[in-house]
């Protein structure tokens, strides 16, 4: 199970290029659900799964996989209870 409680990701915190990307979000999803995510640019679908895989860190809420809170876990230790698949197409 996957489950994000209050996801917040701002970059540029502080300066006039602020920009909330996740506010507050809330998700879970359980063992065999299937979710699409859609939306205009800078909607924040990419740092959502960039949040999730471990390439940014929140800065508020939390991340468990399976139970396991994963918000504060690099990446590289993350990828052993998730994983990407990058699709190119051409």
């Amino acid at each position: 199970m996957l489950k994000l409680s209050k996801a917040v990701k701002i970059f540029n915190k502080g300066s006039i290029n602020e920009k909330i990307a996740l506010n507050n979000i809330d998700l879970e999803l359980g063992e065999g659900e299937f979710v699409t995510v859609i939306g205009g640019n800078g909607a924040g679908k990419s740092t959502l799964l960039n949040c999730i895989s471990g390439v940014y860190t929140l800065d508020g809420g939390s991340i468990s996989i399976d139970g396991i809170d994963v918000t504060r876990t690099p990446e590289y230790k993350r990828s052993a209870y998730i994983g990407r698949v990058f699709q190119i197409l051409l």
